[in-house]
């Protein structure tokens, strides 16, 4: 595929004025200027919050008139029922309001919808069900501008109803009493692109000021923040300024649910960027409604007690790991197709009577980013007879037009642009295939070629810490306002270690051998090692217990015909006849790497694979667990000297080695269970980690635990047991023997080479 680089607006002189708008900084005038914002006031207002006007609450048609009807029913302690949605949006808007009316009267239920007997939105038989419970007063959350016969029944039934919704406006508006929604304001405001949840904080925040509370609103920032990210809505305007003043609130949450999950997610590394709610955070809530039910996360951001919120926390994290088992087998089973039967269609319609209709839309998404092409995956109901499905598309087709010209075959559709819903009869599902194929074809011109838009070209030695906290500042980034992409030629892949789920783990130098880490995520299974590269990436931070360093996270990488250069130009001393601690200070200025039991070393300060930065010197007390780890410690560090020591060596025996497994295993589940990092593992036992899941299994085959992978399987939960072996120990144990016999051998080849051998070992 041929790939094009454009650098946005290269060569067009920033304004003067709208560089000292951003604070007399260039880079961030350039990245206003590339998104469309070219106002120097507009952009002042957006780099500093206390010179922007926040939106009133009673800018919002009919806030009055809502805040009346919920005070008279409360006044009358009349039953309120909030009714919301099963996606994130949904669950934190429902979330809000429950708390909110918490404050303020004991009589409140809510209802969050089952995403595969109700389908998004209200539903008629819920309402039948809340008017029975003696609700009088309904209000929709993140729902109910479209719902006109639901509503109708509500008010049939003599039922208050205020929406607060900010999907469109449809043609007919339901008879709902008051119907809040953010697109009812005139094109151009800055508060017309909410999300559901950002509606119902406004709400909320007039009916706590009607109280003389209003204090009380800053405590639902989190939700707002998660919404705002989840819900991709346009980061300007006020969605801006929620979202920039909700972050720190998010991230410091008092919120007893939240810490509690955020617990699980960040066990080694600290949560704190858009990107982490976007694919930490968000997924995991959002996994609830697809696997099971959304009221488990309403309980859990509602919950006060924080072993109750634990339970929950962890429930909502095994469904995302079972969505994602369950995503990945359909994903699978999507590529087979096309790559069988329909990788020349222009359009690609899958169906598969067993896929999960919670995840298909899901997967239709990385169908389409797969093969850049509309993705259409479908799936039969439980009723044997309905077909559904989820569209996902490329930013040249419109998914929904092309819906609607064979619309003729469909029980319903919905969406947008980029992605949307159908139903269809079953009989009906190759009519419609066939219909929509060849309308792709004659209206779909495919182009085998990929343009990718950066906003400039960078060399590496402009990129450290400062330059991170200046990109920083002009967030945060989103939908409508973008992290940055920048663009480096000529890079030289020093290292790259590869895990076992694709992604890579580099280090990369310029052409003045400035040299950073790297990751690219899901990058396949080729490796990148000694090649010159062209790449495009985003600056990010990689956080380690304590320690946080600078990282690139690759977007695309484009082979060019360069030549690699040097890797280490520096000397290498042999130490290895040195005490441990001699070794450790040979040389002032240095990196002491270790990667073992802590026990085991008794010099401070010592730095694994995930610690490393530039120094003079670098000294191996332990040997890395492989050659690539040696050459990415060397490559990182890049030191004039590397100092062999290798005076602490890791027990390879079997006995020895599941000795030492099962003691940081029985620290761990001390408690009950252990949740380790897969990584830490591996550098606590000085093996990879395949290893140490060959032993993990050999220890459940003899009885002594029992354990399950958890996210993307770099995390493993272990509990301890007493039970009979199974058939196949002796089969585990012979897999095990032979893997630490290999290591034994590598280790012992490492530990008496010759040292000017090492200069050999350590080429690209």
């Amino acid at each position: 595929m041929k790939v094009n680089i454009d650098i946005k607006n290269n060569g067009v002189k920033i304004p003067e004025e709208l560089i000292n708008a951003a604070d007399g900084d260039e880079l961030i005038a350039r990245l206003f200027y590339n998104r469309g914002y070219k106002d120097p006031h507009t952009v002042k207002q957006m780099l500093h919050d206390q010179l922007y006007v926040p939106t009133d609450i009673w800018e919002f048609q009919n806030m009055k008139d809502a805040v009346d009807i919920i005070r008279n029913a409360i006044g009358n302690k009349e039953k309120i029922a909030v009714y919301g949605d099963y996606d994130v949006d949904g669950v934190t808007s429902t979330a809000l309001l429950v708390q909110c009316l918490g404050f303020l009267t004991p009589n409140v239920l809510y209802h969050v919808p089952d995403r595969f007997t109700e389908g998004y939105g209200m539903n008629e038989g819920v309402i039948q069900r809340l008017h029975e419970k003696g609700v009088s007063l309904v209000i929709t959350c993140d729902c109910g501008v479209s719902n006109v016969n639901e509503v109708t029944l509500a008010k049939e039934l003599e039922m208050k109803v205020i929406v607060t919704d900010h999907h469109s406006i449809p043609d007919v508006l339901p008879p709902a009493d008051v119907i809040l929604n953010p697109k009812l304001l005139k094109e151009g405001h800055k508060a017309r692109n909410l999300s559901g949840c950002a509606m119902a904080y406004f709400l909320s925040k007039a009916l706590l000021k009607s109280f003389d509370m209003e204090e009380k609103s800053q405590l639902f920032m989190d939700l707002v923040a998660m919404s705002l990210i989840a819900d991709v809505v346009s980061l300007n305007g006020e969605n801006r300024y929620l979202l920039k003043n909700g972050l720190p609130i998010l991230f410091n949450t008092k919120r007893t649910g939240l810490k509690s999950l955020f617990n699980i997610i960040q066990k080694n590394s600290k949560l704190q960027t858009e990107e982490d709610v976007a694919f930490q955070i968000a997924p995991r809530i959002n996994a609830a409604g697809r696997m099971d039910s959304a009221r488990l996360p309403v309980e859990m951001l509602l919950s006060r007690q924080a072993k109750i919120a634990d339970d929950m926390a962890g429930r909502i994290n095994s469904l995302n790991e079972e969505r994602k088992r369950v995503q990945e087998q359909i994903i699978k089973e999507a590529q087979e197709i096309v790559e069988n039967y329909k990788k020349m269609k222009s359009v690609l319609v899958l169906y598969s009577e067993f896929w999960h209709h919670g995840i298909i839309g899901i997967a239709a998404g990385k169908i389409c980013e797969t093969y850049r092409k509309p993705a259409i995956l479908l799936s039969l109901k439980e009723d044997g007879q309905t077909i559904v499905g989820s569209a996902r598309s490329t930013d040249d087709v419109n998914i929904y037009e092309l819906l609607k010209e064979t619309s003729g075959k469909l029980l319903k559709y919905g969406g947008h642009s980029k992605a949307a819903g159908l139903s269809l009869k079953k009989e009906d599902i190759k009519a419609f295939t066939d219909e929509i194929e060849d309308m792709a074809e004659r209206l779909i011109y495919t182009d085998n070629s990929m343009e990718i838009v950066v906003d400039s070209e960078l060399s590496f030695e402009n990129i450290d810490e400062d330059f991170y906290e200046r990109l920083k500042k002009a967030g945060p980034y989103g939908e409508g306002f973008e992290a940055p992409l920048f663009l480096t030629r000529s890079v030289s892949i020093l290292n790259d270690r590869i895990t076992p789920k694709n992604h890579h783990i580099m280090v990369v130098s310029d052409i003045n051998d400035v040299r950073l880490a790297a990751v690219k995520w899901f990058g396949g299974s080729d490796s990148f090692k000694g090649k010159v590269c062209d790449i495009v990436y985003k600056v990010g931070l990689n956080s380690y217990k304590n320690n946080t360093t600078l990282q690139l996270t690759i977007e695309h990488i484009v082979e060019t015909d360069g030549k690699i250069r040097r890797a280490f130009e520096g000397v290498i001393e042999d130490c290895r006849n040195l005490d441990v601690m001699e070794a450790a200070k040979v040389h002032e200025n240095s990196i002491v790497f270790y990667e073992g039991i802590s026990q085991r070393c008794p010099v401070d300060g010592t730095r694994t694979r995930m610690q490393l930065k530039k120094a003079d010197n670098l000294v191996f007390l332990s040997v890395p667990v492989n050659s690539n780890v040696f050459r990415e410690a060397v490559f990182m560090v890049n030191p004039k000297r590397v100092i062999l020591n290798f005076s602490i060596l890791s027990d390879y025996t079997f006995k020895g080695f599941l000795t030492l497994l099962f003691g940081v295993l029985k620290e761990s589940t001390s408690t009950g269970e252990g949740c380790l990092e897969m990584y830490e593992l591996s550098m606590l036992l000085g093996v990879e980690e395949e290893i140490v899941r060959t032993a993990l299994k050999y220890l459940k085959a003899a009885g002594k635990i029992d354990y399950i992978y958890e996210p993307d399987d770099i995390m493993v939960t272990v509990w301890r047991k007493n039970a009979a072996p199974s058939l196949d120990i002796s089969v585990c144990e012979k897999k095990l023997t032979n893997a630490l016999l290999e290591k034994n051998a590598y280790q012992s080849f490492i530990k008496n080479l010759e040292c000017h051998m090492f200069k050999e070992y350590l080429k690209v």
